[in-house]
């Protein structure tokens, strides 16, 4: 199995991370993209099917999210990068990530509530966490497409 599109999923969240770090946002000139050359390279290595399950699983948990929250709880650039990272690692290792991602932002989160370094209802960028969710994910499953 190809390594080759996670690594250009992993790349994207990597930078969609720093951006949204700094800026609270993430462009879709990166999430696109990432999605799409992710996705095409798993198509060539034969995986197009589970690239679209991972698309469907990762984006669509967090546009469930995004409709549920009354757009509040996280943006469609936190969506779209969810997509990239389930074009480029499949739907077990997005679900991971995504799985992850939650449980860091959450210790994060409460860190920073706990410090009163933030109040509740804070807007905390989500793009970090989403890329650090993607990394552990890699990692502990071994790669994508497991």
């Amino acid at each position: 199995m190809s390594a080759v599109p996670a690594a250009v999923s992993l790349s994207g969240a990597l930078l969609a991370a720093a951006i949204d770090a700094r800026t609270g946002f993430i462009p879709d000139l990166v999430s696109v993209p990432t999605c799409l050359v992710a996705f095409a390279l798993a198509a060539a290595a034969g995986q197009g099917a589970a690239s679209c399950a991972g698309v469907a699983a990762a984006g669509g948990a967090l546009l469930l999210l995004h409709v549920l929250t009354r757009r509040r709880g996280l943006g469609l650039g936190d969506v779209k990068l969810g997509a990239a990272l389930g074009a480029g690692l499949g739907p077990v290792a997005a679900i991971h990530a995504l799985g992850a991602a939650f449980v860091l932002g959450a210790l994060y989160a409460a860190g920073l509530l706990a410090a009163r370094r933030a109040r509740r209802g804070a807007a905390i960028p989500f793009g970090p966490f989403l890329a650090a969710g993607a990394v552990a994910a890699c990692t502990l499953t071994g790669g994508a497409f497991r």
